[in-house]
């Protein structure tokens, strides 16, 4: 699933098919990233009304305002999308662990497209030779 996040929105849209939360219990929505393997989060729930779980699917919201910079930082990529019981600190999930599938979060990248002209350095296209083999 692909998610745009921005820094006025403040949540992600989650999906998941099949009931994520039976009891009714807090959780947290972490995200890994595919490229790094750095675990970004908790983020909680956004707000306990908008979630919906039922036998066939769940959504609700991750919360992203523990970070308020995280929709202006570029981290566009492909996460492993995880929740976990809601408990104490902690910088990575270690139990609990449910596995929701691959997420692309697309990031606002905090400037616009065109706004500063592009000027090359090497207009001849000169290369740089470090190594040159005598034969």
């Amino acid at each position: 699933m692909t998610s745009v996040v921005n820094g006025s929105s403040n949540y992600i849209q989650m999906y998941w098919n099949g009931n994520i939360s039976p009891n009714g219990t807090d959780f947290w929505t972490w995200f890994r990233s595919l490229n790094t393997q750095e675990w970004i989060g908790p983020f909680p729930i956004y707000d306990q009304s908008y979630l919906t779980s039922n036998k066939r699917y769940s959504r609700w919201f991750a919360d992203t305002n523990s970070d308020p910079d995280f929709g202006n930082i570029e981290q566009n990529g492909f996460y492993q999308a995880v929740t976990t019981p809601a408990f104490g600190p902690t910088d990575k999930p270690s139990f609990g662990v449910k596995e929701l599938g691959m997420y692309k979060l697309i990031c606002d990248d905090g400037g616009d497209i065109n706004t500063e002209p592009y000027i090359s350095n090497n207009e001849q296209r000169e290369s740089d030779t470090y190594f040159r083999p005598n034969y």
